[in-house]
């Protein structure tokens, strides 16, 4: 019976991490896709009124299934040259991403670097148009060679095992080079509007551990919001939408934030911001709810989500999914320049 335990064992881990390496469609996203502004897409590099803006993103999901999947995102960026461009600037940002998951921490490092050109067509559209290219490891944290593998299941052998036949070298780690582009536009009248364009993993990457080619299929990623004012300025609505596409596999997230204005931001400099809660959520299809609350204080936004999983996983979850924190930091620009909100 314990022969029988422990294969089964291995054979789930192995089925885990091969698993992971030809998991194409699971590629690292956040629940509150907006307040992780340059993973969601490159085109959001700078494009924001304010001279400097920070974002960190941690999500902990399937915390009721041991060793469950560890996100952490940190990203800065900012308008470095504003002159090269009439009514626009040359933008640049710096991310880092990791994510970890399983007995074996098997998971992902990557450093991207972002350039975007952001220019304002008239007085209520301005388009950015970015580029990333980075650098990523994956990586087996624990020890292969103290795991069993189905493919080591010997039951003449003593223990019903024999030596590790897959090798701890092939396993522990691989990197590549990873690139994307993406579009943003924004209008800025009666009600403020935004909808992007991103593509990533235009060199689709070769994932695999093993020495057979696994191509990271490229994703394409087509997001709006809004924001519509219904009383006075100091309630609104911000109904919001991502669909995603990676190989076969595609993702629609739907829903939005009621905003309610505490105290009202100046108009035309940075030097009073706005002080507002937010309340609210998305559906993603078959997948799970996911409720939303936000803070936005001076120059700080700090929003709390929580996913609530309906797909066949809930049996393992308990219908919990996962907690989310995302804290953005912008300082205000002393001239508002006409472009969307450093804390969206």
């Amino acid at each position: 019976m314990n022969n029988a335990r422990t294969y089964l064992r291995g054979t789930l881990i192995l089925l885990c991490v091969l698993g992971i390496t030809r998991a194409k469609a699971q590629d690292i996203h956040f629940s509150q896709f907006a307040s992780s502004p340059l993973t969601l897409n490159p085109g959001h590099t700078g494009a924001f009124d304010g001279d400097f803006r920070a974002a960190m993103n941690f999500k902990d999901q399937w915390k009721t299934i041991a060793n469950p999947y560890r996100t952490l995102s940190f990203s800065v960026d900012a308008p470095i040259l504003k002159d090269v461009i009439t009514d626009g600037a040359i933008s640049a940002g710096l991310g880092i991403l990791s994510d970890k998951a399983g007995d074996l921490d098997v998971g992902t490092t990557q450093l991207n670097l972002f350039v975007a050109a952001n220019k304002s067509l008239d007085k209520q559209n301005n388009i950015s148009i970015g580029i990333s290219g980075g650098f990523a490891q994956w990586a087996i944290g624990g020890d292969a060679e103290t795991q069993q593998w189905d493919s080591e299941y010997d039951p003449s052998s003593a223990g019903g095992y024999s030596n590790n036949s897959i090798g701890s070298a092939s396993l522990e780690n691989f990197s590549y080079g990873d690139f994307s582009t993406g579009i943003l536009w924004n209008y800025l009248g009666d009600i403020k509007a935004h909808a992007g364009l991103s593509l990533f993993h235009l060199n689709k990457p070769n994932m695999s551990f093993v020495n057979e080619p696994e191509q990271l299929n490229a994703k394409m990623a087509f997001h709006g919001g809004a924001e519509i004012y219904v009383k006075d300025e100091t309630v609104s609505v911000l109904p919001q939408l991502l669909f995603l596409k990676q190989g076969p596999q595609t993702e629609f997230n739907i829903g939005g934030l009621v905003k309610y204005r505490l105290r009202e931001g100046s108009r035309y400099t940075g030097e009073i911001e706005e002080t507002a809660i937010y309340l609210g959520g998305w559906y993603r299809f078959a997948d799970a709810f996911i409720i939303n609350a936000r803070f936005d204080y001076m120059q700080f936004a700090l929003g709390v989500s929580y996913d609530i999983n309906i797909s066949n996983i809930n049996v393992a979850t308990a219908s919990k999914g996962g907690l989310e924190i995302s804290l953005l930091f912008a300082t205000p620009s002393p001239i508002k320049r006409r472009t969307a909100s450093p804390l969206m």
